[in-house]
């Protein structure tokens, strides 16, 4: 029923399962666990769907878990020995008894280019990531010939072992017409109770164009020139726009002349 067995410790994972998935290497769910199936799961499961395809948003499993921890790029809950949840009675933090040898959930989400929501689903214990029963998809024989790529999901740097990315994060909901990157869980009308979850969406953000820088001008080390004084050129010329020589009628000119007074004279 599972979409894979292993442990999801980074994002990168993540996206390792949703390509496999999308090249039908791996296969979806496409409808909700059964109560038998939710008691079924077990360290090391993994489920994916996508969200218009199986025409579920939440992830339901029968099972009652803590409130969830923000680690990383994932939602995190540890499952509780109770059946129900205890409801706070008072302002003070609620007493939580976690279940001995229990699960651990985590939960993964992300919006692609193409706008389609996709989700992710791991269950894992302590004892089984320490011993090293549980392989990370990014280190799977199997799945050695994926490639995730680039343009298709949000752009996610997995920093540290517990699924940290280096995208800046903001509680903001998702604009409806500019993609954005956001940390922000998954509306509902109702409180999520027992196994209901709303996980964290990472949207699609477009890579922004590379910006050039404009060619800063040299400076030259040369001297500049070093002009006369203004009043030594008006003493060796005084009035630097009368040319003498400019003045003086050409020969042609007083050829002409002469030949017109002959004329008169006559």
């Amino acid at each position: 029923m599972e979409t894979y067995f292993g442990h999801i410790k980074t994002p990168q994972d993540a996206l390792v399962i949703f390509e496999a998935c999308r090249l039908g290497q791996l296969r979806r769910i496409q409808r909700r666990l059964s109560a038998k199936e939710g008691l079924q799961i077990k360290s090391g499961a993994v489920f994916a769907w996508d969200e218009s395809e199986a025409g579920m948003r939440r992830w339901t499993d029968g099972r009652t878990w803590s409130p969830s921890r923000v680690s990383g790029s994932f939602l995190t809950y540890r499952e509780l020995a109770t059946k129900r949840r205890p409801r706070r009675t008072s302002k003070t933090t609620p007493i939580y008894t976690y279940k001995t040898n229990g699960l651990i959930k985590q939960s993964f989400s992300i919006c692609t280019a193409a706008n389609q929501k996709l989700h992710l689903i791991s269950y894992y214990n302590k004892a089984d990531v320490v011993a090293g029963r549980l392989t990370q998809p990014t280190a799977d024989c199997a799945l050695s010939n994926i490639v995730v790529p680039r343009g298709v999901y949000p752009d996610l740097n997995p920093l540290d072992t517990g699924g940290g990315h280096s995208a800046t994060v903001r509680n903001i909901r998702r604009p409806s017409s500019v993609p954005s990157l956001t940390l922000s869980p998954v509306s509902s009308d109702e409180e999520p109770t027992g196994g209901e979850l709303g996980s964290p969406v990472f949207y699609y953000t477009p890579r922004p164009p590379p910006t050039t820088t404009a060619p800063q001008p040299v400076l030259s080390s040369t001297p500049a020139p070093v002009l006369p004084p203004l009043l030594l050129i008006q003493q060796q010329h005084p009035d630097p726009f009368v040319d003498v020589k400019n003045d003086t009628r050409c020969t042609e000119d007083k050829r002409q002349l002469n030949a017109l007074e002959r004329q008169l004279q006559l």
